[in-house]
């Protein structure tokens, strides 16, 4: 009887040493100023490489499909709706010019603590693309800048931004 109880109290006693205890997270405690975190591996970052790729193969029904049907996109400061940038990426295609996206953007995942009041959004994707448009034999490379505000999976506000005068110029 008495190895019984020493074994359960040993048992119990290896059971609370093993306990891990809750704390703070280490970059919480050093930074108070700290909103979110940020990752560079999520399904978020996966649905933007994805719809990047649906634009430049034309693939526009299922890139649509990504987007919240009231969703906002600042072109360069231009606010228009998916539909108008879907025009936009057909009329560059009518015009003879492709578009290609580097394979190694730069690229992460902003979440944030709390909704954002602006946009009611945790959830940011940042991304450094180099494009390259060509047309006719000639081609320029640029660097072109995104950002998503994604909630429920679907992106309600994109902010693109890069410089427009060497795509003008191939269409010249």
């Amino acid at each position: 009887m008495k190895k019984t109880i020493a074994l359960i109290a040993l048992t119990g006693l290896l059971f609370i040493s093993c306990k891990k205890e809750k704390s703070a997270a280490p970059d919480q405690a050093k930074n108070p100023d700290q909103f979110g975190v940020m990752v560079g591996k999520s399904a978020n970052i996966d649905m933007v490489k994805k719809l990047t790729a649906m634009a430049t193969s034309s693939d526009f029904e299922n890139f649509k499909a990504n987007f919240a049907p009231n969703a906002v996109i600042h072109d360069n400061l231009h606010e228009i709706t998916i539909e108008e940038n879907i025009t936009i990426l057909k009329d560059i295609k009518s015009k003879g010019m492709t578009l290609t996206l580097g394979k190694d953007p730069l690229i992460w995942e902003n979440i944030n603590n709390e909704v954002d009041k602006k946009t009611g959004v945790k959830n940011y994707v940042f991304s450094y693309y180099y494009a390259t448009f060509t047309r006719g034999g000639k081609s320029v490379k640029i660097n072109y800048n995104m950002i998503f505000a994604i909630k429920d999976g679907k992106v309600v506000e994109e902010w693109d931004i890069y410089d427009s005068a060497p795509i003008m110029d191939l269409l010249k």
